[in-house]
């Protein structure tokens, strides 16, 4: 009988030590633990606290005891707390997780993330409350950084007067902008997530543009750059549109979708069918080419840093996930957000500048003729990976209008990178040069890339004529350097075939040279 009585004695005193011991391990776990624990009394008041909770919001554990949790929520999350805690209560759940805002005793708002779970007896009643708080305010600041990125970039894609359509690689849309709502006649929250082909390509078209998506999304084939189809509006009228596609790779740089820019060439159409009856027509048509190009411009110039932002923004979010997001790494990654946002809008201000009317007549040179000209114009050369050769031999003063020119060189920059279109060549070079005489001065736009046919050399200035597919050009380029060089700046322009040797290889290629009389221009 002593025996037995020892032995419960015994095992009373062991089964004591194994509770002292696991109370000194709950006891370290909620002290020490890296999130904020918190204990609620039925009405909300507080019981217990452990010190990292204390820490997010700067009360010592005596001053909480005093509070309710309704005392230190923000204003407009008590009633969702409030419906929260009772509706758990009354539907007899245990547990729900919510994002707040807590006060800090310092007057500042803190968002926290809190998984609360309620402590009922056998019986079901309601005992007491655990929560558990993790400070969510960087990551909180990061979202709400990446919104305000994500807001301004759709206010410079809005900007451009080009519709813009993203797709997923199941063809449902997941982005556009304002001219996309414009052409189709759509509010934006009636387009996003539909799928493009099934609800606004015409059926005469669909199945071959879904063929061709679906070949370049699953055998990797590539997309053409340019497409020409046409879009059902809500009004049931059909628009035809000039696309520019390029795929989107995710972070394993797999294809994840398709980005697509387009111009409305619906009235373009139309006109060429009218054959063009005046020279106002023409000249619009124009204008309205160059401004498509130089948006496309815009397009190469945003890819890069779009990237950048969307590497920062995903790997900020990577690193939180993991728990290793650094202060010195989170500063480091909105410093290349904000810098390429900077870019960005710079980017936006030149290119409206380019757009402005611009009938003064000013002094510039040369040499700001063509570094101007450099950059509207030398990413879409790369893109094509066509190198570009600027020369200007000699520094000389020219008294105009500096975009008129800018425009004319650039129309026959895009046409001699065209000419290398559809040909298998390597080692592609355009040439721009500028040469003083006496009483002129001279630009000349060269290439490699085989020459003009003799035949059709005295056409190329003919409205309309076009040796390019037309998806590549609607032939009014040339037609419009031509009148505005001849009529408005008094000079000639020539074109000619000549041998051009570019590292070691010499082949035939267009040259368009522009004479302009130096003191009447």
């Amino acid at each position: 009988m002593d025996e037995s009585k020892q032995n419960l004695e015994d095992n009373i005193i062991k089964q004591n030590k194994e509770i002292d011991t696991l109370n000194e391990y709950y006891s370290k776990l909620f002290e020490h633990t890296q999130v904020g624990i918190i204990c609620l009394n039925p009405d909300g008041w507080f019981i217990k606290a452990n010190q990292t909770f204390c820490n997010i919001l700067g009360y010592t554990k005596e001053e909480l005891q005093k509070l309710n949790f309704l005392e230190i929520t923000y204003k407009d999350d008590i009633d969702k707390s409030v419906d929260l805690y009772n509706n758990v209560s009354e539907n007899k759940k245990r547990s729900y997780n919510l994002e707040k805002r807590y006060i800090r005793k310092d007057g500042k708002l803190i968002w926290t993330e809190i998984f609360v779970n309620h402590i009922t007896d056998k019986k079901g009643k309601f005992l007491y409350t655990l929560g558990v708080v993790t400070d969510i305010s960087k990551r909180k600041g990061i979202q709400d950084t990446i919104l305000e990125q994500t807001k301004t970039m759709q206010l410079y894609l809005d900007i451009v007067d080009v519709a813009i359509v993203v797709v997923n690689k199941q063809g449902n849309i997941t982005l556009v902008n304002r001219k996309t709502c414009e052409i189709l006649g759509f509010e934006e929250y009636s387009i996003l997530g539909k799928n493009w082909f099934k609800n606004f390509i015409s059926k005469d078209e669909r199945m071959d543009q879904i063929k061709d998506f679906q070949d370049a999304i699953i055998n990797k084939t590539d997309i053409s750059e340019k497409i020409q189809y046409s879009v059902i509006c809500s009004s049931g009228e059909k628009r035809t549109i000039l696309w520019r596609r390029r795929y989107i790779y995710d972070e394993e740089k797999s294809i994840d979708g398709m980005i697509s820019s387009g111009e409305d060439i619906t009235e373009l159409l139309k006109l060429e069918e009218e054959k063009r009856k005046n020279d106002e027509l023409l000249f619009q048509q124009a204008k309205l080419a160059s401004i498509a190009e130089m948006l496309r411009n815009i397009a190469h110039q945003w890819r890069q840093p779009l990237s950048t932002i969307s590497t920062a923004a995903s790997g900020m979010k990577m690193q939180k996930e993991m728990g290793i997001l650094s202060d010195e790494d989170f500063d480091l990654g909105m410093s290349s957000i904000v810098g390429m946002t900077k870019y960005l809008s710079q980017t936006i201000n030149d290119f409206q500048s380019f757009f402005k009317v611009d009938d003064i007549n000013k002094e510039f040179t040369n040499e700001e003729l063509f570094f101007k000209v450099e950059n509207f114009i030398l990413t879409t050369f790369k893109a094509s990976n066509i190198e570009l050769n600027i020369r200007a031999k000699e520094h000389f003063t020219i008294t105009g209008s500096l975009n008129e020119m800018i425009k004319i060189i650039i129309t026959l920059l895009n046409n001699a990178r065209d000419a290398f279109a559809q040909k298998n060549l390597d080692k592609k070079a355009v040439f721009l040069e500028s040469h003083l005489q006496k009483k002129s001065f001279s630009i000349i736009v060269k290439d490699n890339a085989g020459g003009i046919k003799e035949e059709i050399k005295n056409k190329i200035f003919e409205p309309y004529f076009t040796t390019k597919h037309q998806s590549l050009g609607t032939g009014i380029g040339l037609f419009m350097v031509k009148n505005v060089v001849e009529n408005r700046l008094n000079g000639k322009i020539e074109v000619h075939n000549e041998e051009v040797s570019y590292k070691k290889v010499h082949r035939i290629g267009a040259v368009f040279k522009i004479t302009v009389p130096i003191k009447k221009y």
